[in-house]
């Protein structure tokens, strides 16, 4: 099956045109099994273009392509490629209902890396239709509704990631300053500048070769708006030197604003305590405590 915008097209050129859009499904029957020397391959064939022909507009359509899981719904009744056949149009097509799309109902990008293993291993299948083994999920996945265990799963990290928190903001501020530290580096940044150099407003001066980056890091145990700004009017002077600015403030005094057309970032203590659980940096800060 291939996918324009609003069409599906599908093949079988060993059958007449006139019997699909009839549909005889008997005649067809007898030029699929005559052209046809495996019975069992002629019986699948045969299964499948009956469900395109009776009863399309029924499912939900999808298929897999460029990255993503695409779906659609279909109308009923064929339209059959005058020329016959060919790659990009196959032998007929049917028009879409609703056009394919590879969001969900809820608007989300349905990117196979995204999805199980379960539901991507449909991309697998050589033939022309199948019901997948993972149509429950398929349809909770364009449905936009959780797994039971993952909505489990995220429960308990949100728990971790509060009870993380609670330990980052009692931690010393040199142990913050590593933690930061440790975070950068397992991100990707190697350290410049010592911690706490010597350098003016300067905390921290982190590089990330691949990306190609230096960034300016302060570090600070708690800082209000005020704060913030000055940090901000300093990177703004140094741009020719600095490509980001980082500002970690496990306590923030106040809600922290900055402009979102500015490459500046304001790591706080529930992101911070995010980034210490992916990056496995949770029980370094129960270490801390103990």
């Amino acid at each position: 099956m291939a996918r324009d915008r609003s069409q599906a097209h599908f093949g079988w050129s060993h059958v007449p045109g006139d019997l699909l859009l009839s549909p005889d499904l008997r005649s067809i029957e007898e030029v699929i099994r005559n052209a046809s020397k495996d019975e069992g391959a002629a019986t699948r064939d045969l299964t499948q273009i009956r469900e395109l022909l009776e009863h399309p507009e029924r499912h939900i359509w999808i298929t897999f392509e460029d990255g993503c899981m695409w779906w659609c719904t279909l109308c009923r009744g064929p339209a059959v490629n005058p020329e016959g056949s060919s790659e990009t149009l196959g032998h007929f097509w049917l028009d879409c209902e609703r056009p394919w799309s590879n969001r969900s109902i809820g608007g989300r990008i349905l990117s196979i890396t995204d999805l199980s293993g379960r539901v991507t291993s449909t991309a697998g299948f050589r033939g022309t239709l199948c019901v997948p083994k993972a149509e429950p999920e398929v349809l909770r996945i364009l449905s936009d509704q959780k797994n039971e265990d993952a909505v489990k799963l995220q429960r308990a990290r949100d728990a971790y990631e509060a009870t993380v928190e609670v330990g980052i903001q009692r931690l010393t501020p040199q142990d913050f300053e590593q933690l930061v530290d440790l975070v950068l580096v397992r991100s990707g940044w190697v350290r410049v500048s010592a911690l706490g150099g010597v350098l003016e407003g300067i905390d921290l001066e982190v590089k990330n070769a691949a990306a190609d980056e230096t960034a300016f890091v302060q570090v600070k145990s708690t800082a209000d708006q005020s704060v913030l700004d000055d940090y901000v009017r300093r990177f703004r002077g140094r741009r020719e030197l600095y490509s980001r600015l980082i500002v970690a403030v496990h306590t923030p005094k106040g809600e922290l604003r900055t402009s979102a057309s500015e490459p500046i970032q304001v790591w706080t203590g529930r992101h911070m305590a995010r980034l210490a659980v992916r990056l496995g940096l949770g029980e370094w800060v129960e270490g801390k405590l103990t």
